[in-house]
């Protein structure tokens, strides 16, 4: 099946991206859901990524009943190529991504589209994430807290952004990076934040307008060992962006593990102690390369202490080489708070 509007030449302020494969489970609420947005002036682009179910069926239904539906029909390629696909047909000057078994709050668009708007500035606009499972019980909200000028540094340790779906980007810039690649497939999000921040700044609306669901036969629980080698590498890269120096691979995976809050009892306390070795140095260059910003290394600084702390009880006191490491990692961070706070030159 062809584009559906692909002669279309109008230019709109948004268009909506949604990659469907075998989603007829979710789909026509994902689809539901932005079209009762409350900010209307968006087109919505599905494409149907080779489906085998009922999935081509419902969105043909929904673009029967609303003209801003445009269905791109293809052959299976991924999730990474589907997505170029679409922002490359995209017609507006922001591009919003949409996850079919996910959720967007109904003012969602309206709230984002307006922070872009007050600071033209911003090349992409992020939001707080609640996380649920498939009854609809909440499991946490994610949220970014900090002065988003610093997240180019917590983008080296980890997916700071925390998802993908809740994001919307401005299209010019998103073609200025050259787009999802292919490459870094099943952390195409992770990889695109890091470049794309490189345009220019992003920006937070402090409030729950996206809702992922979790817990459940997701891609990402499908292949949690590939992402999270491809997550490695991009680390890895940014690392050596920022620094000038490589990352060793193996402490690359023990900063994963540490970022995720996974368990670190399967790393060595020296593997430990350097994952944060290498992260006072990544926060050390970070803010000598940004003076302007050094009212936020002592809250950095106590950020990485109490996340430490957090990562205590993933060792037990039987385990006390591993445990130690942790805790001296507690101090160190700790103390480095107290230098910026008190002797900030």
């Amino acid at each position: 099946m062809p584009d559906t509007a692909k002669d279309a030449q109008d230019t709109l302020s948004l268009s909506v991206v949604l990659s469907v494969y075998n989603g007829e489970e979710f789909v026509a609420d994902a689809i539901k859901c932005i079209l009762d947005q409350t900010y209307t002036d968006f087109e919505l682009i599905c494409i149907n990524d080779g489906s085998k179910d009922g999935s081509l069926a419902i969105m043909e239904q929904f673009a029967a009943r609303d003209k801003r539906v445009r269905i791109i029909d293809q052959d299976n390629t991924g999730l990474t190529i589907a997505l170029r696909r679409g922002v490359d047909a995209a017609r507006g000057e922001y591009i919003a991504r949409m996850d079919v078994d996910d959720w967007s709050m109904p003012d969602r668009f309206e709230k984002q589209m307006a922070l872009l708007r007050q600071q033209p500035e911003l090349v992409a606009v992020t939001c707080d994430v609640e996380h649920f499972y498939d009854d609809g019980t909440p499991s946490h909200t994610a949220k970014i807290r900090k002065d988003a000028r610093v997240l180019p540094l917590y983008l080296v340790f980890t997916n700071r952004i925390g998802g993908h779906g809740q994001m919307i980007y401005r299209r010019d810039a998103y073609h200025a990076t050259g787009g999802y690649d292919p490459n870094y497939n099943l952390a195409e999000d992770y990889d695109l934040w890091t470049r794309l921040i490189e345009q220019g700044p992003f920006g937070v609306v402090p409030e729950t307008l996206y809702r992922y669901r979790t817990g459940h036969d997701s891609i990402s629980s499908r292949n949690a060992i590939r992402q999270n080698e491809i997550s490695c590498l991009i680390r890895c890269r940014q690392y050596e962006k920022l620094t000038g120096e490589p990352l060793d691979p193996e402490i690359a995976k023990a900063m994963y593990a540490f970022g995720m809050n996974r368990s670190l009892a399967e790393y060595s306390p020296g593997q430990i102690s350097e994952v944060s070795e290498v992260m006072h140095h990544a926060v050390n260059t970070f803010f000598s390369k940004n003076p302007e910003l050094k009212s936020e290394l002592f809250d950095t600084r106590r950020g990485f202490s109490s996340n430490w702390w957090w990562r205590r009880d993933h060792v037990t006191w039987a385990d006390f080489p591993r445990k130690a490491a942790i805790l001296s990692n507690v101090l160190s961070w700790g103390f480095g708070a107290l230098v910026a706070k008190y002797l900030p030159n």
